[in-house]
């Protein structure tokens, strides 16, 4: 397939380098009407062309798709433009900033028979999908609880204007970078969402900004959530899924980009022996990425539902409101 890829911020070059692996796309264009330092220079050394202007790229018969790597605010617009110029369409998490917007864009794809892409490639990594193949053959039992707390620094260094400290494109601390990953994986496992409740504050950063979240969440399943995300400490990463008869923990040493094993251990039983397996690093993102491309030939059916797609932007549009009202119940 070719592409062009918009935004050429760091994860967007991170995306450019993956697909440079895959013989299933070829680059055509990085789009930025103002690129950052260093950009252009990358393009070049990946062989790829510049355009600073994304309806410049659309208009363009040699594109067949598009992936939008670009502020979160953009993303509907964007996401509408690509699919009513019969493009291929992958869009980085989240989706849209609504549901009313998911929804939106769900349906242009449906009638525009698309596949949708969407980059929550935690789906992919081996960890995850051992937990959901426990869930799936009932050696967790029923399933009850999504525990996690994933937390970084990595946004402490940066400058205080960056969009992506800015809530009106990243609001309620890091449900944006992280948390949307969390949500995804819970509407995964255990479906539909029923209520959530959520806080936020600015323990570190400085006010608009938010550097933490916590929410609770219920699903029509009657399982339950609860994440908590910390911008302002060193890495830690921990996600559990427990059953009445079992549960995983997925412990992680660093940040996706950084290498570091994934350590999982697997209860079946009090008295059973725990299993231990350590996961090295995969490259999920061109997995995703892949799949995705498989889809849109007809190959295999993508991962994520449309269903799934917009029940985590409800939840996490119910985080952002459950938030900016002191943690007051949103029912779904």
């Amino acid at each position: 397939m070719r592409v062009a890829v918009a935004g050429l911020g760091w994860w967007g070059k991170q995306i450019i380098s993956c697909l440079d692996k895959s013989v299933r796309f070829q680059v055509l264009y990085g789009v930025d009407p103002a690129p950052p330092e260093g950009a252009l220079d990358f393009l070049r050394q990946h062989g790829v062309g510049h355009a600073a202007d994304l309806a410049a790229v659309l208009a363009d018969d040699a594109v067949e798709g598009v992936i939008l790597a670009t502020p979160h605010r953009l993303h509907e617009e964007q996401c509408l433009a690509v699919i009513a110029a019969g493009k291929e369409l992958f869009c980085e998490k989240p989706l849209t900033m609504s549901a009313a917007g998911a929804a939106r864009v769900i349906e242009a794809c449906r009638k525009a028979g698309k596949i949708l892409g969407i980059g929550h490639e935690r789906r992919y990594e081996a960890c995850f999908e051992q937990a959901q193949k426990l869930l799936d053959d009932g050696t967790l039992g029923k399933p009850l609880l999504f525990e996690a707390n994933i937390s970084h620094d990595l946004f402490r260094g940066i400058d205080r204007s960056n969009w992506r400290l800015d809530p009106r494109h990243a609001p309620a601390g890091m449900m944006t970078a992280t948390g949307i990953h969390q949500t995804d994986l819970c509407v995964a496992f255990f479906g539909a969402p029923a209520e959530v409740r959520a806080q936020t504050s600015s323990l570190i950063f400085e006010p608009p900004a938010t550097d933490f979240v916590t929410a609770s969440l219920t699903f029509k399943s009657g399982a339950r959530g609860t994440i908590s995300l910390l911008s302002c400490t060193p890495y830690y990463g921990r996600v559990t899924v427990f059953g009445d008869k079992g549960w995983i923990e997925i412990v992680s040493e660093g940040n996706v980009d950084q290498g570091k094993p994934t350590t999982v251990t697997v209860c079946t039983g009090t008295k059973e022996p725990r299993q231990v397996t350590v996961h090295h690093p995969a490259d999920t993102v061109t997995a995703n990425f892949e799949a995705w491309a498989a889809a849109v030939a007809g190959e295999k059916p993508y991962r994520f539902t449309p269903a799934q797609l917009l029940d985590n932007i409800k939840l996490f549009e119910a985080i952002v409101t459950s938030a900016s009202q002191d943690g007051a119940v949103v029912r779904l």
